[in-house]
């Protein structure tokens, strides 16, 4: 069988491995089966076109998210074989962040095309039923402009996932007396949609299908079937026994509501709709009253059953409810009154007596029955005998861009993996934001788990601080799962034991941000299936068994100026956009340095941001201006530097390559600086590149981000001899990367242009 390996031109690393589909089609690798190769005839009717086919017999992948992706034209293919042809690609529009396609125009016949499908690249959308009808963008509001756009998009909503014919469509929202040109209003309303949330969604939300149209949504991005799913869970937590997880569930389930749902909504089909999800709202609370009535609860039910009464005068069963909260709460008295009035609305309003429930109820108070107690002590589950830890820290309202990676985490964290918990790693640079997304997708998933959301600062690269060793942080978890001080197991191996034992059968998020190693977070990942973890780190934790890893980068031009903007003023940034620029340049993209810069500038209304950029832009001051507050780029720096306190050969290549200048370094530049032998530079090299010190410059070669650089410059004057620096120097100048093609520098021989220029370059 043909094939060959697609790797990324930039780091490397493999890709894919490319198949000729023969016989039965292979699945698409990062749709993990969900769609699969099909020819491009298939995929006719679809918006976007085929993105890459053959010319003869192509091939593309049919999942939901194939359109995410985004050719290129760079990229290496090690090895290949197969027969003539070449892969012609129709759509090269520009991809959503952190969409990623290597596709690579060979000359061979009847070859997949090979498709990079970011399933993860889907945006946070959430349609909202259950008050107000609205559309919400990762916690911001889309609007829609429109009725009929509204109510498509409900309509559709109500059938996530599913088809609706499109006279369905058309009777619900136009009404039966539609006129003849509803079919192609209802076709510019499709499309206007589209186009309204495209910039939220990876794929084609709403797919055009035989008859009709289809959202291309999760069912639970639409709270009123988040609200199904929630109920459903709480009523069968409630009959296997787990009474705080039941309750839990239903609380998280009724919170959701805002109003009455579709508020607002035209249509017969909204009204029935309406009608469905008040019963479905007024069961829940009806069952999560009677879990808390078995549990002991009945004081602090009696208000929220009073009101609940008044509002639904003739619905029996809270009245029911109500007399055996009072009659338990000692107020007999009140039940009977409850009773009464119930017995006089009925007969006034409906000429019948009371259900047989209620009338058992009043003889049993009558009597003073037992069996209206709770049966025993032992029934008397106090629901907040543990409260619910909530740990996260808050989340940043200045927090933009990054819309794919939160999508990626947020299906990493609730996406279901069959018997272990879910577990996404995050790893960058410093100061590249990894916290900061961790924390906000964090916030976006937390209501999903019952049991709550556990936060943990391992420390690893806090300046001036050690890490946490993996006993104190597992003290630190069981004692916010309720575990006492004094009962914290007195070893590793026993606290690890009771860890999992009580994370087993928990619905639990559990974030470790700023992890060293595995060896630190290994005992730290919850044991439940039910439960999720979501890891920082700068280091690549390749040994970890993960279910996802995310390696985070700096932030685009376009997204660092959005955010300056969010948190400064965006009438100041519009007023001085080449200065705005400036800065993000300045700043490498990185998210601390420009939280840095805005910080100083929302502090400083009448400062001008080309007084900033002019300060930035001397490399003397410039991590002098990047401090603020608590906030400092040095010391974030640092705290890598202090991960390599075990590698003095890291540590003072480090300050060598700070005198380097700009561009990339290899290992026989950094040799000839140190004096060292070159596989001895090599491995400082890297451990310095795990450090997250230097970034790949390609192949076998690293780079230095410049606001490191600087500091390394600084280290190096405080920490290297005056001689050592100037050698270094001088070695570095003539051994540069720049210089290794120069035939004039690697060449001795006659001083003679034309001979020199004719000889082979020198390959290092």
């Amino acid at each position: 069988m043909p094939s060959g390996t697609l790797r990324d031109g930039a780091t490397g690393a493999r890709i894919t491995r490319v198949r000729r589909p023969q016989g039965r089609f292979p699945f698409c690798r990062w749709c993990s089966g969900r769609g699969r190769w099909q020819r491009p005839a298939d995929r006719v009717g679809t918006r976007r076109g085929v993105i890459g086919q053959c010319r003869s017999a192509g091939w593309a992948c049919s999942c939901p998210s194939w359109s995410c992706v985004r050719p290129r034209s760079s990229g290496a293919v090690e090895e290949f074989a197969g027969q003539g042809g070449r892969i012609r690609v129709r759509d090269r529009r520009p991809a959503l962040p952190g969409a990623d396609l290597l596709l690579h125009p060979w000359r061979h016949r009847g070859l997949a095309a090979v498709i990079h499908c970011d399933r993860e690249a889907q945006m946070g959308l959430e349609i909202r039923f259950l008050g107000p009808f609205d559309v919400m963008a990762n916690g911001e509001p889309v609007k829609l402009a429109g009725l009929r756009r509204a109510g498509v998009l409900a309509r559709l909503a109500l059938s996530a996932g599913r088809v609706v014919p499109a006279d369905h469509l058309l009777a619900d929202v136009w009404g039966h007396s539609t006129v003849r040109t509803a079919g192609k209003q209802l076709h510019i309303v499709v499309s206007k949609l589209r186009g309204l949330l495209q910039p939220y969604q990876g794929g084609e939300i709403i797919a055009t299908v035989p008859g009709g149209y289809q959202l291309d949504l999760p069912r639970e991005s639409v709270d009123a079937h988040l609200f199904t799913c929630l109920t459903r869970r709480a009523r069968a937590a409630r009959d296997e026994g787990e009474i705080a997880t039941a309750d839990g569930l239903f609380r998280r389930a009724l919170a959701l509501w805002r109003g009455n749902a579709l508020e607002g909504m035209p249509g017969a089909w909204a009204q029935a709709t309406c009608a469905r999800l008040e019963e479905e709202r007024l069961t829940a609370l009806e069952d999560h009253i009677d879990l808390r009535l078995e549990s002991g609860d009945h004081h602090a039910v009696v208000p929220v059953l009073t009101a609940h009464a008044e509002a639904y005068p003739l619905r029996e069963r809270p009245r029911a409810q109500l007399m055996l909260a009072m009659y338990r709460a000692s107020r007999p008295c009140e039940a009977l009154e409850v009773y009464q009035e119930t017995r006089r609305v009925m007969v006034g309003e409906l000429g019948v007596e009371p259900g047989a429930v209620l009338q058992r109820i009043q003889q049993a108070v009558l009597r003073r029955d037992p069996a209206l107690d709770l049966s025993s002590p032992a029934q008397r589950v106090t629901l907040t005998r543990a409260a619910v830890p909530h740990e996260l820290p808050a989340d940043t309202r200045a927090f933009t861009a990054r819309t794919a990676e939160i999508a990626w985490l947020r299906r990493a964290l609730t996406g279901a993996v069959p018997g272990r918990p879910a577990v996404a790693a995050v790893h960058g640079a410093g100061g590249v934001g990894k916290s900061a997304l961790a924390v906000h997708a964090a916030h976006g998933v937390a209501g999903g788990f019952a049991d709550g959301v556990l936060y943990l600062d391992l420390r690893a690269a806090t300046a001036g601080r050690t890490p946490l060793t993996p006993y104190e942080a597992l003290s630190r978890l069981l004692r916010s799962l309720g575990v006492d001080g004094a009962a914290v197991p007195p070893s590793l191996e026993e606290a690890a034991a009771r860890y999992r034992a009580l994370t087993l059968t928990r619905n639990l998020l559990v974030v470790l941000d700023d992890a060293l190693d595995a060896g630190q977070v290994g005992p730290l990942v919850p044991a439940g299936p039910k439960c999720a973890a979501v890891i920082t780190s700068r280091q690549v934790m390749a040994s970890f068994d993960t279910t996802s890893r995310l390696d985070l980068t700096r932030l685009a031009d376009a997204e660092a100026t959005g955010l300056l903007a969010r948190t400064v003023d965006p009438s100041r940034v519009a007023a001085e956009p080449a200065a705005a620029q400036r800065i993000v340049r300045l700043c490498n993209g990185l998210p601390l340095a420009l939280r840095i810069s805005a910080a100083r500038l929302a502090g400083r209304p009448d400062r001008r941001l080309s007084a900033l950029a002019a300060q930035l832009g001397d490399d003397t001051r410039r991590l002098d201006a990047l401090e603020h507050a608590d906030l400092s780029i040095r010391d974030n720096i640092a705290a890598g530097l202090q991960q390599l306190r075990a590698a003095p050969d890291a540590v003072h290549a480090f300050h060598l390559l700070g005198l380097m200048g700009t561009g990339t370094h290899t290992a026989a530049a950094t040799s000839a600086v140190t004096g060292w032998p070159e596989p001895r530079a090599e491995a400082a090299l890297d451990r310095l590149l795990d450090a997250r010190l230097l970034e790949r410059g390609g192949f076998r070669r690293y780079r230095m981000p410049e606001l490191i650089r600087l500091y390394a410059r600084e280290q190096a004057a405080r920490h290297v001899p005056e001689p050592v620096r100037v050698t270094a120097a001088r070695q570095a100048f003539h051994h540069h990367p720049a210089r290794e093609h120069d035939p004039f520098v690697h060449h001795r021989g006659p001083a003679d242009r034309a001979a020199a220029l004719s000889r082979p370059l020198a390959v290092h």
